[in-house]
């Protein structure tokens, strides 16, 4: 991150965002902290991505994810909120970061399904117990 008190931070959402999580990790902010909340509607190859096309998707999905601000505002935190219309939700993602300057990209994940891929990953060790049985988000750590 930056070496400023000043944080930009992409917050991709999906469907559902949770914000008591959200809320949680912003207390580790100390600063100037502004979210970009970012939704990425995918489009098959086949449908074109003009305006004309797209314009009102956006639209309506804008008003759908529009309390996200009113939610950040009422935090004390900056917001803004983007709508794209893409083909790749991963290259739409990082490109938005580069193009902010984000500082952290905040991604959502349910925790069953982070704590199978992680188990995958350390399986038949003492982490996989960790994992399983713990509620709180484990942090694992390269160890060379």
């Amino acid at each position: 991150m930056s070496k400023t008190s000043r944080y930009k931070i992409l917050v991709a959402v999906k469907d559902y965002l949770n914000l008591k999580a959200l809320a949680q990790l912003l207390e580790y902010f100390h600063g100037d902290v502004e979210i970009i909340f970012f939704h990425v509607i995918e489009f098959p190859q086949s449908t074109s991505l003009y305006p004309e096309t797209v314009t009102q998707y956006v639209e309506d999905t804008g008003k759908k994810f529009r309390s996200l601000v009113e939610w950040a505002d009422s935090q004390g935190v900056g917001a803004n909120l983007r709508v794209v219309a893409s083909r790749d939700v991963v290259e739409s993602i990082l490109s938005e970061a580069e193009r902010i300057d984000a500082d952290l990209i905040v991604l959502q994940k349910t925790l069953k399904k982070i704590k199978r891929r992680i188990r995958r990953l350390i399986r038949q060790t003492n982490l996989e117990r960790i994992v399983d049985v713990s509620r709180k988000i484990v942090v694992l750590l390269p160890s060379d």
